[in-house]
Protein backbone atom coordinates (compact mmCIF):
# COMPACT_ATOMS: atom_id res chain seq x y z
CA UNK A 1 0.00 0.00 0.00
CA UNK A 2 1.18 3.43 -1.04
CA UNK A 3 1.79 6.04 2.20
CA UNK A 4 0.65 9.51 1.37
CA UNK A 5 2.75 11.82 -0.17
CA UNK A 6 2.66 15.10 1.69
CA UNK A 7 4.06 18.34 -0.29
CA UNK A 8 5.94 21.09 2.42
CA UNK A 9 5.87 24.79 1.65
CA UNK A 10 8.60 26.40 3.17
CA UNK A 11 10.13 29.66 2.54
CA UNK A 12 13.37 29.23 4.31
CA UNK A 13 16.67 30.94 2.90
CA UNK A 14 18.86 28.97 5.58
CA UNK A 15 18.35 26.72 8.27
CA UNK A 16 15.78 27.65 11.22
CA UNK A 17 13.79 26.91 13.92
CA UNK A 18 10.93 26.34 12.33
CA UNK A 19 12.36 24.16 9.42
CA UNK A 20 14.17 22.39 11.70
CA UNK A 21 10.84 21.64 13.60
CA UNK A 22 9.48 20.00 10.82
CA UNK A 23 12.30 18.35 9.11
CA UNK A 24 12.60 16.56 12.63
CA UNK A 25 9.05 15.45 13.24
CA UNK A 26 8.89 14.53 9.16
CA UNK A 27 12.06 12.16 9.77
CA UNK A 28 9.95 10.65 12.63
CA UNK A 29 6.60 9.84 10.42
CA UNK A 30 8.60 8.25 7.53
CA UNK A 31 7.26 5.21 8.12
CA UNK A 32 3.37 6.36 7.62
CA UNK A 33 3.97 9.61 4.75
CA UNK A 34 6.37 10.70 2.51
CA UNK A 35 7.43 13.76 1.97
CA UNK A 36 8.87 16.56 0.05
CA UNK A 37 9.96 19.71 0.23
CA UNK A 38 9.56 22.77 -2.05
CA UNK A 39 12.08 25.45 -1.06
CA UNK A 40 13.13 29.10 -2.01
CA UNK A 41 15.30 28.85 -5.32
CA UNK A 42 19.26 28.55 -4.08
CA UNK A 43 18.04 28.51 -0.40
CA UNK A 44 21.65 27.29 1.52
CA UNK A 45 18.48 25.25 3.49
CA UNK A 46 18.21 22.41 0.42
CA UNK A 47 21.69 21.14 1.70
CA UNK A 48 20.27 20.38 5.23
CA UNK A 49 16.63 19.00 3.61
CA UNK A 50 18.69 16.65 1.31
CA UNK A 51 20.72 15.64 4.05
CA UNK A 52 17.98 14.74 5.83
CA UNK A 53 16.62 12.14 2.88
CA UNK A 54 13.89 14.67 1.74
CA UNK A 55 13.41 15.12 -2.28
CA UNK A 56 13.72 19.19 -2.77
CA UNK A 57 11.96 21.20 -5.48
CA UNK A 58 12.90 25.07 -5.79
CA UNK A 59 10.19 27.72 -6.36
CA UNK A 60 11.47 31.43 -7.16
CA UNK A 61 9.33 32.43 -3.49
CA UNK A 62 9.13 35.55 -2.57
CA UNK A 63 8.23 37.45 1.50
CA UNK A 64 5.91 40.14 1.26
CA UNK A 65 8.33 42.81 2.83
CA UNK A 66 6.58 46.55 4.57
CA UNK A 67 6.77 48.10 1.36
CA UNK A 68 4.69 49.16 -1.53
CA UNK A 69 7.32 48.26 -3.90
CA UNK A 70 7.11 44.55 -2.40
CA UNK A 71 3.19 43.91 -2.62
CA UNK A 72 3.70 44.83 -6.31
CA UNK A 73 6.06 42.88 -6.77
CA UNK A 74 5.03 40.01 -4.18
CA UNK A 75 1.73 39.22 -6.77
CA UNK A 76 2.97 38.44 -9.71
CA UNK A 77 5.63 35.79 -7.70
CA UNK A 78 2.23 34.52 -6.07
CA UNK A 79 0.66 33.62 -9.13
CA UNK A 80 3.60 32.31 -11.05
CA UNK A 81 4.37 29.71 -8.16
CA UNK A 82 0.82 29.03 -8.08
CA UNK A 83 0.94 27.69 -11.11
CA UNK A 84 3.92 26.30 -10.82
CA UNK A 85 2.36 24.47 -8.06
CA UNK A 86 -0.78 23.63 -10.57
CA UNK A 87 2.06 22.27 -12.99
CA UNK A 88 3.66 20.36 -10.24
CA UNK A 89 0.77 18.69 -8.47
CA UNK A 90 -0.36 17.40 -12.04
CA UNK A 91 2.25 15.50 -12.69
CA UNK A 92 3.84 14.23 -8.72
CA UNK A 93 0.50 12.47 -7.22
CA UNK A 94 0.10 14.06 -3.65
CA UNK A 95 -2.46 14.19 -1.12
CA UNK A 96 -1.33 16.96 1.44
CA UNK A 97 0.32 20.08 1.33
CA UNK A 98 1.73 21.72 4.50
CA UNK A 99 2.88 25.43 4.22
CA UNK A 100 5.15 26.20 7.09
CA UNK A 101 3.98 29.79 8.15
CA UNK A 102 0.94 31.40 7.74
CA UNK A 103 2.43 34.26 5.55
CA UNK A 104 2.76 32.31 2.70
CA UNK A 105 -0.31 32.40 0.66
CA UNK A 106 0.63 29.80 -2.35
CA UNK A 107 -1.88 27.21 -0.89
CA UNK A 108 -4.23 29.67 -0.57
CA UNK A 109 -3.99 30.89 -3.81
CA UNK A 110 -4.15 27.28 -4.96
CA UNK A 111 -7.33 26.81 -3.22
CA UNK A 112 -8.61 30.26 -5.09
CA UNK A 113 -8.13 29.20 -8.03
CA UNK A 114 -10.32 25.78 -7.36
CA UNK A 115 -7.27 23.42 -6.44
CA UNK A 116 -9.15 20.41 -4.74
CA UNK A 117 -6.03 19.69 -2.08
CA UNK A 118 -5.99 20.09 1.20
CA UNK A 119 -3.33 22.05 3.07
CA UNK A 120 -2.58 22.99 6.61
CA UNK A 121 -0.77 26.17 7.53
CA UNK A 122 1.48 26.08 10.64
CA UNK A 123 1.82 29.29 12.55
CA UNK A 124 5.58 29.76 13.78
CA UNK A 125 5.30 33.41 14.36
CA UNK A 126 3.47 35.70 17.08
CA UNK A 127 1.08 37.44 14.88
CA UNK A 128 2.01 40.41 16.79
CA UNK A 129 5.47 40.74 15.19
CA UNK A 130 3.82 41.85 11.97
CA UNK A 131 0.93 44.83 10.80
CA UNK A 132 -2.55 44.08 11.90
CA UNK A 133 -3.91 44.45 8.53
CA UNK A 134 -1.65 41.97 6.67
CA UNK A 135 -1.90 39.55 9.97
CA UNK A 136 -6.04 39.81 9.41
CA UNK A 137 -5.40 39.50 5.55
CA UNK A 138 -3.29 36.57 5.97
CA UNK A 139 -5.56 34.79 8.90
CA UNK A 140 -9.05 35.23 6.83
CA UNK A 141 -7.33 33.35 4.26
CA UNK A 142 -5.94 30.61 6.21
CA UNK A 143 -9.89 30.35 7.63
CA UNK A 144 -11.66 30.23 4.77
CA UNK A 145 -9.21 27.97 2.41
CA UNK A 146 -6.91 25.55 5.31
CA UNK A 147 -8.31 22.12 6.50
CA UNK A 148 -6.39 23.02 9.80
CA UNK A 149 -4.22 25.81 11.63
CA UNK A 150 -1.57 24.62 14.12
CA UNK A 151 -0.15 27.04 16.27
CA UNK A 152 2.94 25.98 17.80
CA UNK A 153 2.49 27.50 21.40
CA UNK A 154 -0.70 29.33 23.32
CA UNK A 155 0.87 32.26 22.65
CA UNK A 156 0.69 31.99 19.34
CA UNK A 157 -3.15 30.46 19.43
CA UNK A 158 -3.70 33.87 22.19
CA UNK A 159 -2.65 36.05 19.07
CA UNK A 160 -4.80 34.93 16.19
CA UNK A 161 -8.29 36.40 15.36
CA UNK A 162 -10.09 33.43 16.20
CA UNK A 163 -10.18 29.77 17.43
CA UNK A 164 -11.63 27.96 15.09
CA UNK A 165 -9.71 25.10 13.08
CA UNK A 166 -6.84 26.36 15.51
CA UNK A 167 -5.07 23.18 17.49
CA UNK A 168 -1.84 24.02 19.26
CA UNK A 169 0.75 21.31 18.42
CA UNK A 170 4.41 22.15 19.73
CA UNK A 171 8.26 20.82 18.38
CA UNK A 172 9.11 17.84 18.94
CA UNK A 173 12.00 16.62 20.76
CA UNK A 174 15.60 16.55 19.00
CA UNK A 175 15.92 12.45 18.46
CA UNK A 176 19.51 12.17 19.39
CA UNK A 177 19.84 10.27 22.80
CA UNK A 178 21.08 11.86 25.72
CA UNK A 179 22.27 10.87 29.42
CA UNK A 180 22.32 13.96 31.94
CA UNK A 181 25.75 14.63 32.80
CA UNK A 182 26.93 17.88 34.98
CA UNK A 183 29.69 20.02 33.37
CA UNK A 184 32.16 21.86 35.06
CA UNK A 185 32.48 24.36 31.72
CA UNK A 186 32.72 28.23 32.60
CA UNK A 187 30.76 28.57 28.96
CA UNK A 188 27.77 31.01 27.77
CA UNK A 189 26.33 29.69 24.87
CA UNK A 190 23.88 31.95 22.71
CA UNK A 191 22.77 29.97 19.42
CA UNK A 192 21.00 32.30 17.33
CA UNK A 193 21.33 33.11 13.86
CA UNK A 194 22.34 36.72 13.55
CA UNK A 195 19.25 38.42 12.63
CA UNK A 196 17.90 41.68 14.48
CA UNK A 197 15.03 40.78 17.31
CA UNK A 198 16.97 37.65 18.41
CA UNK A 199 18.68 39.69 21.12
CA UNK A 200 22.30 39.05 20.87
CA UNK A 201 23.14 42.62 21.84
CA UNK A 202 21.50 42.42 24.82
CA UNK A 203 23.74 40.04 25.91
CA UNK A 204 26.85 41.55 25.07
CA UNK A 205 25.59 44.29 27.40
CA UNK A 206 24.28 42.31 30.34
CA UNK A 207 27.69 39.89 29.87
CA UNK A 208 29.79 42.95 29.54
CA UNK A 209 28.27 44.11 32.86
CA UNK A 210 29.94 41.27 35.21
CA UNK A 211 32.55 39.98 32.69
CA UNK A 212 35.61 41.58 35.13
CA UNK A 213 34.03 39.48 38.04
CA UNK A 214 34.35 36.15 35.92
CA UNK A 215 37.75 36.38 33.60
CA UNK A 216 37.20 33.20 33.26
CA UNK A 217 33.70 32.58 31.71
CA UNK A 218 33.00 33.28 27.74
CA UNK A 219 30.24 33.95 25.66
CA UNK A 220 29.80 32.23 22.56
CA UNK A 221 27.67 32.80 19.75
CA UNK A 222 27.00 30.33 17.09
CA UNK A 223 24.34 30.98 14.36
CA UNK A 224 24.19 31.86 10.62
CA UNK A 225 23.42 34.95 8.27
CA UNK A 226 21.11 33.79 6.00
CA UNK A 227 23.45 34.78 3.46
CA UNK A 228 21.60 38.17 3.88
CA UNK A 229 23.37 42.06 3.50
CA UNK A 230 21.39 43.23 6.60
CA UNK A 231 22.28 40.17 8.51
CA UNK A 232 25.58 40.36 7.81
CA UNK A 233 26.13 44.06 9.01
CA UNK A 234 24.12 43.42 12.29
CA UNK A 235 26.95 40.42 13.13
CA UNK A 236 29.43 43.45 12.47
CA UNK A 237 28.27 45.74 14.59
CA UNK A 238 27.93 43.16 17.56
CA UNK A 239 31.55 42.70 17.11
CA UNK A 240 32.47 46.25 17.12
CA UNK A 241 30.70 46.62 20.50
CA UNK A 242 32.55 43.67 21.78
CA UNK A 243 34.90 45.06 21.32
CA UNK A 244 34.07 48.57 22.50
CA UNK A 245 32.93 46.62 25.84
CA UNK A 246 36.81 45.01 26.09
CA UNK A 247 35.24 41.30 25.92
CA UNK A 248 37.64 40.68 22.84
CA UNK A 249 39.21 37.58 25.11
CA UNK A 250 35.72 36.61 26.22
CA UNK A 251 33.58 36.45 23.30
CA UNK A 252 33.29 33.63 20.69
CA UNK A 253 31.89 34.28 17.24
CA UNK A 254 30.81 30.81 15.52
CA UNK A 255 28.69 30.47 12.23
CA UNK A 256 25.75 28.20 11.66
CA UNK A 257 26.78 24.49 12.93
CA UNK A 258 25.57 21.09 12.40
CA UNK A 259 26.95 19.77 15.42
CA UNK A 260 24.74 22.49 17.59
CA UNK A 261 24.42 19.67 20.23
CA UNK A 262 27.99 19.51 21.05
CA UNK A 263 27.99 23.52 21.41
CA UNK A 264 25.00 22.71 24.36
CA UNK A 265 26.95 19.99 25.94
CA UNK A 266 29.97 22.03 26.04
CA UNK A 267 27.89 24.88 27.54
CA UNK A 268 26.91 25.69 31.54
CA UNK A 269 24.13 27.88 30.96
CA UNK A 270 22.13 29.14 27.60
CA UNK A 271 20.82 32.42 26.80
CA UNK A 272 17.75 33.37 24.58
CA UNK A 273 17.53 37.18 25.07
CA UNK A 274 14.83 37.62 21.92
CA UNK A 275 12.44 40.16 21.92
CA UNK A 276 9.58 37.85 20.01
CA UNK A 277 9.58 33.97 20.17
CA UNK A 278 6.44 31.64 18.95
CA UNK A 279 7.84 29.04 20.52
CA UNK A 280 11.78 28.46 20.78
CA UNK A 281 13.82 25.77 19.79
CA UNK A 282 16.80 27.31 21.88
CA UNK A 283 14.88 27.08 24.95
CA UNK A 284 13.87 23.84 24.06
CA UNK A 285 16.94 22.25 22.70
CA UNK A 286 19.25 23.93 25.54
CA UNK A 287 16.99 21.81 28.05
CA UNK A 288 16.88 18.54 26.21
CA UNK A 289 20.58 18.27 26.71
CA UNK A 290 20.06 19.50 30.44
CA UNK A 291 21.14 22.89 30.46
CA UNK A 292 19.55 26.11 32.43
CA UNK A 293 18.15 28.57 30.23
CA UNK A 294 17.56 32.48 30.68
CA UNK A 295 15.54 33.32 28.52
CA UNK A 296 13.25 36.38 28.18
CA UNK A 297 9.30 36.76 28.67
CA UNK A 298 8.70 37.14 24.81
CA UNK A 299 6.40 34.56 24.00
CA UNK A 300 7.29 31.15 23.92
CA UNK A 301 9.55 30.58 26.41
CA UNK A 302 7.24 30.81 29.10
CA UNK A 303 5.67 27.87 28.27
CA UNK A 304 8.67 25.66 28.51
CA UNK A 305 10.33 27.05 31.26
CA UNK A 306 9.61 26.53 35.28
CA UNK A 307 10.72 29.93 36.56
CA UNK A 308 13.72 29.58 38.96
CA UNK A 309 12.85 25.48 38.50
CA UNK A 310 14.56 24.48 35.26
CA UNK A 311 15.45 27.98 34.47
CA UNK A 312 15.09 31.82 34.62
CA UNK A 313 12.84 33.96 32.73
CA UNK A 314 13.68 37.74 32.53
CA UNK A 315 11.79 41.07 31.15
CA UNK A 316 12.89 42.23 27.76
CA UNK A 317 15.44 44.59 27.09
CA UNK A 318 15.80 44.26 31.03
CA UNK A 319 20.09 44.35 30.82
CA UNK A 320 20.08 44.65 34.56
CA UNK A 321 17.63 41.36 35.47
CA UNK A 322 19.72 39.69 32.49
CA UNK A 323 23.26 40.37 34.21
CA UNK A 324 21.86 39.66 37.72
CA UNK A 325 20.66 35.96 36.27
CA UNK A 326 23.44 35.05 34.87
CA UNK A 327 25.38 35.89 37.72
CA UNK A 328 23.24 33.95 40.00
CA UNK A 329 23.68 31.01 38.29
CA UNK A 330 27.49 31.68 37.63
CA UNK A 331 28.11 31.81 41.29
CA UNK A 332 25.47 29.17 42.43
CA UNK A 333 26.23 25.82 41.46
CA UNK A 334 24.39 23.81 43.79
CA UNK A 335 21.13 25.73 41.96
CA UNK A 336 22.62 25.43 38.83
CA UNK A 337 22.87 21.69 38.50
CA UNK A 338 19.20 21.61 40.12
CA UNK A 339 17.85 23.33 37.34
CA UNK A 340 19.66 21.71 34.93
CA UNK A 341 18.30 18.84 36.20
CA UNK A 342 14.53 19.45 36.25
CA UNK A 343 15.12 20.90 32.51
CA UNK A 344 16.52 17.85 31.92
CA UNK A 345 13.82 16.29 33.17
CA UNK A 346 10.79 18.47 32.47
CA UNK A 347 11.54 18.77 28.64
CA UNK A 348 11.02 15.00 27.90
CA UNK A 349 7.49 14.98 29.79
CA UNK A 350 5.86 17.92 28.86
CA UNK A 351 7.49 17.19 25.36
CA UNK A 352 7.11 13.63 24.84
CA UNK A 353 6.57 12.02 21.25
CA UNK A 354 2.83 11.37 22.38
CA UNK A 355 2.44 15.38 23.01
CA UNK A 356 3.64 16.48 19.84
CA UNK A 357 4.67 14.10 17.04
CA UNK A 358 2.05 11.99 17.38
CA UNK A 359 -0.09 14.70 17.82
CA UNK A 360 0.36 15.75 14.92
CA UNK A 361 0.47 12.40 12.93
CA UNK A 362 -3.37 12.20 14.08
CA UNK A 363 -4.29 15.59 12.57
CA UNK A 364 -2.51 14.51 9.24
CA UNK A 365 -4.53 11.53 9.50
CA UNK A 366 -7.82 13.38 10.18
CA UNK A 367 -6.99 15.89 7.40
CA UNK A 368 -6.79 13.04 4.88
CA UNK A 369 -9.73 11.32 5.87
CA UNK A 370 -12.07 14.22 5.67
Amino acid sequence: MNKPRILIIENATGMTGALKSILRDSSLLTTRYDFAFILPKKSVASHYVKQAGFPVLEFPLKELQRSISSFFLYIPYLLFNTIKLFRLLKHAPTDLIIVNDFYNLIPSCYKFFGGKLPYICFVRFLPSKFPAHLVNFWCSLHRHFASSIIAVSEAVKKELPYTEKVEVIYHGLPAEKIEHTLTGSTLILYPANYIQGKGQEYALESFGAIHMKFPNWKIRFVGGDMGLTKNQNFKNVLMKRAEVLGLQNQVEWLDFSDEIGAHYLQAAIVLNFSESESFSMTCLEAMYYGRPVIATKCGGPVEIIDHYVSGILVELQDIREMAAAMEFLITHLAEREAMAKEAYQSVREKFSYSNTVEKLNLLYQAVLLK
